[in-house]
C-alpha cells in the first residue's frame, strides 16, 4: 500500500476524507464548437491540392512501401 498516494485514489463515497480535504471538483466539460464552413474548406483546399500532386503521386508509385506497412507478421 503506498500511502503518498492514498489520496489521488480515494473512493468518491469516503466520508472521512471528503471531511477532512474536501471533494474533488468534477472537471467542467466544454462544449465543443465546430466551425464547419472553416472544415469545409479546409477540406475543399485538401482535395485541391490531392488532384494538382495525384499525376506525381502516381509516377513515384509508393504502394510497394505502403503494402511493407501494412503487412502483418
Amino acid at each position: 500500500m503506498d500511502i503518498f498516494n492514498r489520496n489521488r485514489e480515494r473512493n468518491p463515497d469516503d466520508h472521512f476524507s471528503n471531511l477532512m480535504f474536501g471533494r474533488k471538483p468534477e472537471p467542467k466539460q466544454e462544449e465543443s464548437k465546430v466551425d464547419y464552413l472553416q472544415l469545409m474548406a479546409s477540406v475543399e483546399t485538401l482535395m485541391g491540392l490531392y488532384s494538382q500532386y495525384k499525376p506525381t503521386i502516381d509516377k513515384i508509385n509508393l504502394d510497394p512501401l505502403i503494402a511493407k506497412f501494412l503487412k502483418k507478421e
